[in-house]
């Protein structure tokens, strides 16, 4: 008889139809896009807007391509993907198209999902794997995370102008960099190894894969902030940023969004919901990066607590919930043990291993 941890999901999704990821890009985005539709809705952030508006309407005209731009400044929310797919199909539009961070890819996507069209994404910055996953996290009106919403297919393209990339804050592809490198961490979550016999062969892939992200960006990631800090797109900074895009991506898309998140991203849930304004200035990386502190401890690797400060540190990063705009009281601490004892990521009933829980979150003040 199969062991029950061998069934695969015959769904997998592993990510963007379409992958590009080079200098100059933007030139070329309309015949990319052009590929899926020749008149579409463009969504972005107001800054992203302002940073690729000329180069991304020049070659959209140069396509030929109508689109019709709605620059948003809120959060992904069910409310908003309901409002934007309303104005995609009075447009007419045949595909979604989404230019910006990690909010606006997530609601891209949600976006195409309500109006049935697919999604192209056009990063401008490498802060998170959301322009490449078959997933939107998806929050409340004010900001509050409400769920991880799952799709059935992949986007139809994600476009990364690599000197887009180069010119954007160092802080956004910094969160990018401590996001993907969570992932071996999470996925031990409470154990100090994942063994192949023991663990469904897609998780273990992912594992697998996470350890090699780790490396590649524990020994890149300095350099290429550097690269950042001076605006120039390197060697090490695509490499940095293919590993925080598309195969942090494929991690997920891999797990299905499952065991690839666990104790750090639980906390960074718990953050935006109940302190959605003490934290609203945090982005996403950088809740997940002082959450880290907690899952090591929690795993009982405490000895790489130091390093990982130090490393984060050196990119200007937030190492504290008190960098976060959170005060380390003990009731705020204790509502984010509650939280995450709550969750499906907790659950053992061993006292020991809830005092553990106890000391680990307290690792973050």
């Amino acid at each position: 008889m199969a062991s029950s941890t061998t069934k695969l999901d015959s769904a997998i999704k592993f990510g963007a139809g379409r992958y590009r990821q080079e200098s100059g890009l933007l030139d070329h985005v309309g015949e990319e896009i052009r590929r899926f539709g020749r008149r579409v809705l463009v969504i972005s952030g107001p800054r992203a807007w302002g940073a690729v508006k000329d180069k991304f309407t020049a070659s959209m005209n140069e396509a030929g391509i109508d689109f019709q731009l709605e620059v948003f400044s809120g959060w992904c929310s069910f409310e908003a993907a309901s409002d934007l797919a309303d104005k995609a199909r009075s447009y007419g539009a045949q595909e979604i198209v989404g230019v910006g961070g990690g909010t606006i890819m997530d609601l891209a996507k949600a976006v195409g999902e309500v109006a049935g069209l697919g999604t192209v994404n056009v990063p401008t910055s490498a802060s998170t794997c959301a322009p490449f996953t078959c997933m939107s996290v998806m929050y409340t009106p004010e900001g509050g995370k409400k769920l991880s919403w799952r799709f059935e297919r992949e986007i139809d393209a994600c476009l990364m102008d690599m000197d887009v990339i180069a010119a954007c804050p160092i802080r956004y592809n910094a969160a990018g960099i401590v996001d993907a490198m969570a992932k071996r961490i999470e996925m031990l979550n409470g154990q100090p190894a994942l063994k192949e016999e023991d663990t469904p062969i897609d998780i273990f892939s992912a594992y697998s894969i996470a350890c090699y992200t780790y490396s590649v960006l524990e020994k890149n990631a300095l350099r290429a902030i550097e690269d950042n800090r001076r605006h120039e797109a390197t060697k090490a900074l695509y490499d940095v940023s293919f590993m925080n895009v598309p195969v942090t991506g494929i991690i997920a898309n891999t797990t299905k969004s499952f065991k690839q998140s666990e104790l750090a991203h639980v906390i960074y849930d718990g953050v935006r919901t109940i302190f959605t304004k003490e934290a609203a200035g945090a982005i996403h990386g950088e809740i997940v990066g002082v959450g880290l502190f907690c899952q090591l401890y929690f795993n009982g690797q405490e000895g790489e607590e130091s390093e990982l400060r130090d490393f984060m540190r050196s990119m200007d990063m937030p190492l504290t919930l008190s960098d976060l705009g959170i005060e380390p009281t003990e009731g705020n601490m204790g509502k984010i043990e509650e939280y995450i004892a709550g969750s499906r990521h907790f659950t053992s009933t061993d006292p020991a291993d809830r005092k553990r829980l106890h000391d680990a979150v307290r690792e973050m003040a």
